[in-house]
């Protein structure tokens, strides 16, 4: 097999099986659908998933790369800064 593509939380992934991806924050391990799987030469696509479905163990979880969020108003002395830091989980596909 050389890749699928998976829905996962409403986001679709290019996922090779054995290499870790990242996706929003899952508690523990998980199944995925399957939107397209393609092999050497073989491409099967779902109508809109496939029958089978994806295992998906979760290898860390972390902290994503800081969002700052910025509020101005021009003339009104006012400036606002917030930050976000998503929680992200590191998964492979089994």
């Amino acid at each position: 097999m050389k890749y699928k593509i998976l829905e996962i939380a409403g986001k679709q992934f290019r996922v090779e099986p054995g290499k870790p991806f990242e996706i929003t924050l899952q508690e523990e391990a998980s199944v995925a659908k399957i939107l397209m799987e393609v092999n050497n030469s073989k491409v099967n696509i779902g109508k809109p998933y496939l029958k089978e479905t994806a295992k998906l163990k979760v290898l860390e979880q972390k902290k994503g790369k800081k969002i700052r969020v910025a509020k101005f108003h021009a003339k009104a002395n006012y400036r606002r800064v917030r930050g976000f830091r998503p929680q992200i989980s590191k998964v492979v596909l089994e």
